[in-house]
Formats: C-alpha cells, structure tokens, sequence
C-alpha cells in the first residue's frame, strides 16, 4: 500500500508539472523546454499530457537573431553586447492572440544531456512581463530568459499574420569558447487561461561561430576604411561607393547622435562629444549593401 501511494504521489506531482508547464515559464515549470537539453528528462517545447499541443507545428513560424549594432550577424567577438531577438508568425487560422517563449544559449552546436552555458544575460532592465531564470539543481541546467506571464502578441490580433516578438540583451562568452548555439521556443496561445491543444508552440537553435581574427570588422560589403582607431575628435570613413545613410551605435546597440560631414565618398565624423568607450559606425547605401566598423573612442 506504503509503495502504492508513493506512486501516486509521484504521479501526481509529474501531472502537475505538466500542467503548469509554460504558464510562468520555468521557474514555474522546472523545465528548460528550447531543446538545448536533454537530460533531466527536459522536453523539446511546450508539450506534455493535458498541456499545450503534443507537437511541433508548422503553423507557428519561429526565428532567432543575434544583432550586433542592428544588423544581424552570425559571428560574435567574445566579450561584446548583442541583442537576441526571437520572431514568432502565427501562418494558421487559429485565434492566437497571446504568447510565451524561452532562449536559452550553451557551448557548441547541438543539443546535450547536460550542456554548458554560454554567455550571459542581461538580468535588469528586461521588457515587461519577461525574466531571467538561472539554472536550478537537478531540474535544469541552461540559463534561460523567459515569460513571466501570458505576453500579447506584438502586431495583430491574433489570427494569421499575428507576429510575437521580443529582445534581449547577452554578453557573449570569453575568448576561445568556440562556436555556440541560441536555442529556443514559442509558444502562441488562444488566452483562455488553460493549457490546452489549441495553443501551439515551434522550436528553433541558432549556430553562431566565433570571430578568432584580429580584424574587428563584422560586416563591411561597402569596403569601409576608418581611421584613425582609437579616435579622440573626428573619425575619417572612406568608402567605396557613395552612402545613402551613416550612423553611430554604441556597445549595447542604442544609436548615438553624431555630426557628420560629407565630400564624395569621404567622410569625417565629429566624434567629441562622445564618452570613451567602444561605438560603431554603420554605413548603407542605396542598394541595401551594410557596413559595420567598430572604433574606439579614448
């Protein structure tokens, strides 16, 4: 009988886990649902008996996009700021107005039983109704920035076309770690206030390599040429072809306003007023080509 209820019990508390999976993400669930993990039996997204739908669906559309400065990039230089942003679509008929999420990023390429954290995450200033979740002894072992509750969706009312975004803040990890991986999952949901098969959910990893050269470009189809680096007062931008627009970000991607003048493909940038510390300069023209230089203001 004593062996009887135990078993009950048990089966009770996994019945309980698997419905509360997802509501506040994992600190609630105890689960890393990206996929990152394997091990301490972790799902692959939202599902689970009496939970949201049993599997994957192509009618939700899922991306991730490491940004540096505002363009994507699928290289990072250790030590930097980037912006994780995760893009749901709702591609079905289903009323899905609302929505939850987690990404999470680990060392190497694929998924693990017991992977490694790479990088870190920004644990302040967070967009609302979203945290950071630390690893938790014996549940799960990825960092995870996640929903702290239902999020309505970003553009749309919730049929097709409904879009579900959001961004993040991460560091990226120490020289060497080599190539990691952004791993995550969304899940689009109807807002009844149950965990039912009509919200669906899609998975997704991002692979991104590390940037080992001593070149500090990280993208420049316009052949940019700045100097001098590290600047005090102007920054002189030689480019190839002429440029339609010029523009000044620093380390965590907020754009800087920065005067400009212009004498054909030539350019001085009055950069004097800036606080020291690392900025970029990004450049387009009228093709749609980027340039991204970093620079150094002393």
């Amino acid at each position: 009988m004593k062996k009887n209820a135990l078993l009950f019990f048990a089966a009770l508390a996994v019945g309980y886990v698997t419905l509360t999976a997802y509501h506040a993400g994992a600190g609630n669930s105890g689960w890393d649902c990206t996929g990152a993990e394997t091990g301490l039996s972790n799902p692959t997204g939202c599902k689970g008996s009496g939970c949201h739908a049993s599997s994957t669906t192509a009618n939700i559309g899922v991306t991730l996009e490491l940004d540096s400065a505002g363009v994507a990039t699928t290289r990072y230089v250790a030590g930097m700021n980037y912006t994780v942003k995760i893009t749901g679509t709702n591609n079905g008929s289903t009323s899905l107005p609302k929505f939850g999420f987690q990404i999470g990023c680990i060392t190497g390429s694929t998924a693990q039983a017991t992977p490694t954290n790479a990088g870190t995450w920004a644990t302040t200033g967070l967009p609302a109704s979203t945290r950071y979740t630390g690893a938790s002894a014996n549940n799960f072992v990825v960092n995870v920035v996640e929903q702290s509750a239902a999020i309505a969706a970003t553009s749309g009312s919730g049929g097709s076309g409904t879009t579900y975004t959001n961004s993040f803040t991460w560091t990226a990890p120490v020289a060497g770690t080599g190539t990691i991986s952004f791993w995550g999952v969304l899940n689009a949901v109807n807002g009844n206030g149950n965990q039912d098969s009509g919200d669906l959910w899609n998975t997704t990893s991002l692979v991104i390599s590390e940037k080992t050269a001593s070149g500090i470009n990280e993208v420049n189809a316009l052949n940019l040429n700045i100097y001098p680096n590290p600047t005090h007062q102007t920054l002189m931008v030689n480019c190839a072809t002429p440029v339609q627009t010029m523009e000044v970000f620093d380390m965590m991607g907020r754009h800087v306003n920065v005067a400009y003048t212009a004498n054909e493909n030539h350019y001085a940038l009055n950069v004097s007023e800036l606080n020291a510390g690392i900025y970029f300069v990004k450049a387009l023209d009228s093709k749609g080509a980027i340039a991204l230089e970093k620079f150094i203001k002393e």
